[in-house]
């Protein structure tokens, strides 16, 4: 767990409304990431986590807001761009599935995380890859379709890390993974941001993993963000329980949602 950082913000998302059809999904959504800060978002099925990161990275087209990155010291509005110009401009994800290619190798799958690039670094980038996740060294020449799932969440972090992201968006990292294969991708995630002062947003719907490995916690509820907390306080607060599992909520939102 890291401390709340108090840096400047890299990312700031605002008044974010964002509707499937006549559906609302995710209703007047706030938050910011900032330097060198991993920021967790949690909540229960159907809250919306998903759908806020999918917005930032242009996936959906938000009905109502901003969505700023800031990028070499300027703030861009991008809740308008497409998704391959957010990816030029440093926003990274790793998707909670379908997240590598799976009849490519995975040195393959690594340079193909480089693509925006065109600099003499790559090689070397791609042999930190390999260093930091020495599984994937020992995989290299193998289809990444025939990788465990905790390998395939290791490429597709690895891939993600070669486009030397300004953000990254990490979506489930513990979907389908327990036990320890669990633990050491949580402990890559939080050892990358700490060395390279990454900025990471984690949508996590296991709650005590999220918590651990971040600064601070948005939770979400009903489509809506609940309450924004330091995350060791949030351990042992009564609210995580009440957001997972009914209680008073603080801001008042539509009761039909689209996605989680």
């Amino acid at each position: 767990m890291t401390a709340p950082a108090t840096g400047e913000a890299v990312l700031r998302v605002s008044g974010l409304d964002v509707y499937y059809g006549r559906l609302p999904a995710v209703q007047d959504v706030s938050l910011e990431v900032r330097e060198g800060e991993i920021v967790a978002l949690v909540g229960p099925n159907g809250a919306g986590k998903t759908t806020v990161m999918k917005a930032i990275i242009g996936l959906v087209k938000p009905r109502r807001g901003r969505i700023e990155f800031r990028r070499d010291g300027r703030w861009i509005e991008i809740q308008d761009l497409p998704v391959h110009t957010r990816v030029r401009l440093g926003i990274h994800t790793v998707a909670a599935v379908e997240n590598v290619l799976p009849r490519f190798t995975v040195e393959r799958n690594l340079r193909v995380g480089a693509y925006t690039r065109d600099d003499d670094e790559i090689e070397a980038d791609l042999e930190r890859q390999l260093e930091r996740f020495p599984i994937l060294r020992q995989r290299r020449a193998q289809l990444a379709g025939t990788l465990s799932g905790g390998e395939q969440k290791m490429l597709a972090i690895g891939r993600a890390l070669m486009g030397r992201p300004g953000l990254l968006l990490l979506d489930e990292p513990s979907l389908g993974l327990a036990g320890r294969v669990m633990d050491e991708v949580f402990d890559i995630v939080t050892a990358i941001s700490r060395e390279q002062r990454l900025e990471v947003l984690l949508v996590e719907q296991n709650v005590r993993k999220g918590l651990e490995s971040s600064a601070r916690t948005y939770v979400m509820r009903i489509g809506a963000v609940d309450f924004e907390a330091p995350s060791a306080e949030l351990l042992e607060d009564d609210r995580i329980e009440q957001a997972y599992f009914g209680g008073a909520a603080a801001p008042a939102a539509p009761a039909t949602t689209a996605e989680g």
